[in-house]
């Protein structure tokens, strides 16, 4: 790396790593921060320290001596936003591997190794550390990192973290919720997947929620999330729900939820009901002209009706749209109808489009987590039956857990419905429907193979082509 002296040991393979703090009048915590960097086990000759300034009165002080290259970055004080002083410490960072740490923390001498293995191999990786705690006293009586803690100055880990990597087996096991374990206080990522993430969104004003933002914008492009315990740093005093008034700490959560509401889709942060501008969890198209009997505009009533019912804050896309009854129909704020090919050419052989520009944040947000391809419409199979929202968010969830990146749903064999102009070999199941995820799109352009793919019937997810003799008014009357 630049400004850099070259050490004889430096391991060949270790990667180039750049430290990036945001910082606001704190330079005594700075001082202690920079410290155990210069003792980390990671070759200096590859490491760069990033210090983003947040508008601080007085500048952030760096000694000259430093082992390792080093560069100040700074931003105008309008408020807290230390997302903004982070992408523009990225800005500045040089390294492939981008390693965030907040100015309060104390990284042991190996956290840096720990927390660049999986990076050094991998442009999907995500890596979250183990932050713990001690009081401030022992740093204040100058503890220092890689010491070890005296029993009466251990503080406790929060339980819901120390919980959640042991069910996921250190998030191993992941799904678009798993973003609410990701804490930018100790994140080490892959260069490659933070820019196709788009980066923190320097938006972000105010404590809080710009790290679970990140960190679902990384998952949803095909980030590789893990947690390594053995990437410790220490902060001296408890976490923010310990250091905080009960209610005051209430009132800034609050408005998290509510900023997160309109940025990420998963139900842990907006529920099943709202259908917000902005990212969307699902996006269906349903295919009109290729519905069965001569009332295919009804059959695709149908087809998005049930749709919507199992994803109320989906978008919708109708195409093979002519007359104005159905127009009328789909006059909902939620669905675009259009004649025939409209909405852009069918996907063929399986190809993917190709994904947002780096660094686009607003091409990442304007891709769904789920893009549904229903070939032909689709309805719950049994007389009566209606989707439940709650089931198919859940259901979602559990094939993410699975590795799943691609549904493909199945008729019957012989159908036809499904087969442009009937043709095709009748003993095979035809392709009903399709599910891609947006992980998929991703993966492909870093390199990533072939995520895995589920073939299943609609009969064993309790689906079915909508009829051609559908009856609308029995549907939307419950007896059919």
């Amino acid at each position: 790396m630049s400004g850099v002296r070259h050490d004889a040991g430096a391991a060949a393979d270790a990667p180039e790593v750049s430290v990036v703090v945001p910082y606001y009048r704190a330079q005594v915590d700075l001082d202690r921060l920079v410290a155990a960097l210069a003792v980390q086990d990671h070759p200096a000759s590859r490491l760069q320290l990033v210090v983003a300034d947040d508008g601080s009165p007085e500048p952030p002080v760096l000694p000259g001596d430093l082992p390792f290259a080093s560069v100040v970055v700074r931003q105008e004080d309008r408020g807290f936003r230390a997302s903004a002083a982070r992408a523009l410490g990225v800005r500045a960072a040089e390294g492939r591997v981008l390693a965030f740490l907040d100015g309060d923390m104390l990284p042991e001498p190996g956290y840096l190794s720990a927390a660049c293995a999986l990076p050094a191999v991998s442009a999907d990786a995500v890596v979250v550390g183990r932050r713990r705690h001690l009081r401030p006293e022992a740093v204040a009586a100058g503890w220092r990192p890689g010491e070890p803690v005296p029993e009466g100055d251990l503080l406790e880990e929060p339980a819901w973290l120390r919980q959640a990597y042991a069910a996921s087996g250190d998030l191993a096991v992941t799904d678009a919720t798993s973003y609410r374990f990701v804490i930018s206080a100790v994140l080490t990522v892959a260069r490659e997947v933070y820019e196709d993430a788009g980066g923190f969104d320097p938006a972000f004003v105010g404590y809080g929620g710009e790290d679970w933002e990140l960190a679902y914008r990384l998952w949803r492009v095909g980030g590789t999330l893990r947690h390594e315990p053995a990437a410790v740093a220490w902060q001296a005093g408890e976490d923010f729900g310990g250091r905080e008034d009960p209610a005051a700490a209430r009132a800034v959560k609050q408005r998290e939820a509510l900023v997160l509401a309109s940025r990420i889709t998963a139900t842990t942060a907006r529920g099943h009901g709202l259908a917000l501008a902005g990212p969307q969890r699902v996006a269906v198209r349903v295919r009109a002209e290729d519905a069965p009997g001569e009332d295919s505009e009804a059959a695709a009533v149908v087809g998005v009706d049930a749709a919507l019912q199992a994803f109320p804050g989906a978008r919708v896309t109708v195409t093979g749209v002519a007359s104005d009854a159905a127009r009328a129909a789909f006059a909902d704020p939620r669905v675009a109808a259009c004649d025939g090919e409209a909405a852009g050419a069918r996907a063929s052989g399986g190809v993917l489009p190709a994904p947002p520009a780096r660094g686009d944040l607003a091409g990442v947000r304007g891709v769904p987590d789920w893009a549904v391809d229903l070939r032909v419409p689709l309805r719950p199979a049994g007389r009566g039956e209606r989707p439940d929202p709650a089931r198919a968010a859940g259901w979602l969830l559990r094939i993410e857990r699975a590795g799943v990146e691609r549904v493909e749903v199945l008729g019957e064999p012989g159908e036809r419905a499904a087969r442009p102009n009937g043709e095709g070999d009748a003993a095979a199941r035809p392709v009903l429907a399709t599910l891609t995820s947006s992980r998929a799109r991703w993966r492909a352009r870093r390199g990533g193979g072939p995520g895995r793919v589920w073939r299943v019937p609609a009969s064993r997810l309790g689906w079915a082509p909508v009829p051609a003799d559908v009856d609308l008014e029995a549907w939307w009357g419950g007896w059919a």
